[in-house]
């Protein structure tokens, strides 16, 4: 029997799957009894959920990141989709195929890979190519560059997400490179590959996405700085203006101090770094947001943070 994955639900109908608990609250109604307040997700997406007259034992067998098995109906509220749980109960993850509950890019992962390499290969600069094929000789390295998200929630946040998202500014970049032959194509593109390299240490995904001590306590920016600082040392006579430039096109991609930039794009390669990695994050944030809207009643989705408006449909 096929899975019935939480993209494809409808109100009224009735579900019974196994989820991976996201987020799990025990709150209490007016009546001071307990009831579940849940997020679940598979690898299609999340669905909120609700468990009431949820006693005490109920609430306390199972925790978030884990898994729980579900009978319930779906219900529409406030125009969005829930499930009003009607049974649960704890399902051990040896019962369960991981790639079922952590979304997953499209994308053929080996096939990007070649693809990134094919460009590293471009690059007639010779410390900048044996800088990165220094990194990307590294298989242990490439595996992780290839399973991570690009960020938690905002954009390519799936497995495979880093790896698409630089891929696919990589592309941009190409092209913006040949309409502006003022700009240091190798510096642009070698930029492009390390702009979010740092996310490699950042973020975990065992089962759901999670910031990694090194990540809550220094963030990608820092730790890419590190990685490229680790592998030019082991590389004889790498310029030191050079490596200061890379350095400044990693710290200042994200554009603005509020956005989380500790200097501000200072060469034009930086400035187009982070507009072609901002163009590409709000694309598909924006794509995503119009594709996973599931009120097919309305011709704009809810409200979007990253944009501070909704989007139109149609």
């Amino acid at each position: 029997m096929s899975r019935k994955y939480i993209s494809t639900l409808k109100s009224g109908e009735t579900v019974e799957e196994v989820f991976l608990v996201l987020k799990k609250e025990v709150r209490e109604t007016r009546e001071k009894k307990p009831y579940l307040n849940l997020q679940l997700a598979d690898k299609s997406g999340f669905i909120e959920a609700r468990k009431w007259d949820a006693a005490r034992q109920l609430c306390d067998s199972f925790h978030k990141d884990e898994f729980i098995k579900i009978k319930g109906v779906v219900e529409t509220f406030n125009n969005t989709l829930q499930i009003r749980i009607n049974e649960l109960c704890p399902v051990a993850e040896m019962q369960v195929t991981m790639g079922e509950f952590i979304p997953s890019t499209e994308k053929d992962i080996p096939g990007m890979m070649n693809e990134l390499k094919q460009v590293i290969k471009t690059i007639q600069d010779t410390y900048l190519s044996r800088l990165l094929n220094a990194l990307f000789s590294d298989e242990s390295f490439c595996k992780i560059f290839s399973t991570v998200p690009a960020a938690m929630q905002n954009h390519h946040a799936f497995l495979g997400g880093l790896l698409e998202h630089t891929l696919s500014v990589t592309k941009l970049a190409i092209s913006f490179s040949n309409h502006y032959p003022e700009i240091k194509r190798d510096l642009l593109i070698t930029g492009v590959i390390l702009h979010d390299i740092g996310k490699t240490r950042e973020l975990s995904c065992e089962r759901s996405f999670q910031y990694t001590d090194e990540g809550q306590l220094t963030g990608h920016l820092a730790s890419g700085i590190v990685i490229i600082y680790e592998k030019a040392l082991k590389i004889e006579n790498f310029p030191p203006d050079l490596l200061n430039i890379l350095f400044h096109l990693v710290l200042s991609h994200h554009g603005e101090y509020e956005w989380g930039s500790p200097v501000k794009p200072g060469i034009p390669e930086a400035i187009a770094l982070h507009h072609l990695d901002n163009l590409d994050a709000k694309i598909q944030a924006a794509t995503r947001a119009i594709v996973e809207h599931k009120d097919t009643n309305s011709l704009w989705t809810d409200y979007v943070k990253m944009f501070e408006r909704r989007l139109y449909k149609k």
